[in-house]
């Protein structure tokens, strides 16, 4: 078999190892998701309403915003932002860049992404429970 760099990804995806793995996490994600906890490991996908806190207390990403991302925490979104494997459009068409650098491209996207996306939730969080305050008759789910 002709093994060039067209087809490597195509091998390598059919290998033995690459589908023990391909089963081990999507029986990992199936048993998380039966708990209510998604696959990643940051309690803001968890989906559990937390109760207000007493009010000396503030959220891990309100000290982020004032304090800056440390690194505990940095490396934490980093592996959640390598978990993607796909490519976004833009990214992919890049002709004179190598697959590596095109996934580290997009591993930055996604770390950039996740941050943003926290660094929101609190703000949505805080103006759902308004809502739900202001409204008792209506319900979330």
């Amino acid at each position: 078999m002709d093994l060039n760099r067209r087809s490597f990804l195509g091998v390598a995806a059919t290998s033995p190892l690459a589908a023990k793995e391909f089963a081990k996490k999507a029986i990992e994600e199936a048993q998380l998701q039966a708990s209510g906890i998604s696959l990643y490991s940051d309690s803001l996908y968890t989906g559990v309403h937390v109760p207000d806190v007493t009010p000396n207390m503030r959220s891990l990403w309100e000290a982020i915003r004032d304090l800056g991302v440390p690194d505990w925490k940095k490396d934490d979104l980093r592996e959640d932002a390598r978990r993607s494997r796909t490519l976004d459009p833009d990214i992919a068409s890049m002709r004179s860049l190598s697959l590596g650098a095109k996934m580290r491209r997009q591993w930055d996207r996604n770390y950039d992404v996740l941050v943003e996306r926290a660094l929101r939730q609190t703000e949505t969080e805080k103006l759902k429970r308004a809502f739900f305050e202001k409204h008792p008759d209506v319900e979330e789910y």
